[in-house]
């Protein structure tokens, strides 16, 4: 890896914020710039969750990425790509069998059976209808078993029985979206949705969710371009949720 697409900070509120604002202020940065931060103040997640973890003991980390084909409409496949990247690194640590339990919860959330291992924030800078850059914000629990009660997570430490260097993880990380990142640029999004959709956490089967009408029991068929998640009631009706439309419950 070359780590001179590495930029430390000791402290910040949010690596996303930190670097979108770097960009903003002219700052030519290279493809997969990543900002890593020992302690975040104020780390973001989807629909305004926080990001939890303990100096040092796990990584926060923004990176970069600049794509001349992706347009708005297929802005998800960013997403599949940085979960799809963060599940390769969590795999290349594991068992056979330890594989088997990763999965993605939509829409970009990866778990360990039923526990979370990595929180992913993405967020687009668009030009007209293209995207102009992309900040891909990662939170990964590697070592730190300091989590409240209320936020069940997974540990890379606990699930392999080794404690691992943060960096290594990362550095990890690096290898396998560069590995990626040439198709992606070219526009050849079906292997990262094909894999997106095969680890998708509740893929197969009914489960119980909740939108705005009530909780109900349904299967996941699809997740759009958009990010939407299409779900399919025992029924048979259908519908397309947004991120903040519908709520995995509890079985």
């Amino acid at each position: 890896m070359d780590t001179s697409l590495l930029e430390f900070i000791d402290q910040v509120d949010s690596t996303n914020t930190y670097l979108t604002g770097q960009i903003a202020s002219g700052r030519d940065l290279p493809q997969l710039h990543t900002v890593v931060c020992r302690q975040q103040t104020a780390g973001r997640g989807m629909r305004g969750n926080t990001w939890t973890s303990r100096p040092g003991d796990s990584l926060t980390f923004s990176i970069l990425l600049r794509s001349d084909m992706l347009q708005g409409k297929q802005q998800f496949a960013v997403s599949e790509l940085a979960a799809w990247a963060v599940m390769r690194t969590f795999a290349s640590y594991m068992t056979d069998d330890q594989k088997q339990q990763l999965r993605v919860k939509w829409p970009n959330d990866i778990f360990y059976g039923d526990r979370k291992l990595a929180g992913i924030l993405i967020e687009h800078s668009l030009t007209g209808t293209r995207v102009d850059y992309s900040v891909i914000g990662i939170g990964m629990n590697i070592n730190d078993e300091a989590f409240p009660p209320e936020l069940p997570s997974a540990i890379l430490r606990m699930i392999t029985g080794r404690s691992l260097e943060p960096m290594e993880v990362l550095i990890r990380l690096h290898s396998e979206l560069s590995q990626l990142l040439p198709d992606f640029l070219l526009g050849r999004y079906q292997d990262v949705h094909r894999h997106y959709m095969k680890y998708l956490y509740r893929r197969d089967g009914f489960f119980l969710f909740t939108d705005i009408q009530g909780q109900f029991r349904a299967q996941i068929k699809d997740v759009t371009p958009e990010g939407r998640l299409v779900l399919q009631r025992e029924d048979g009706w259908e519908r397309a949720y947004a991120f903040k439309e519908v709520r995995f419950d509890a079985e």
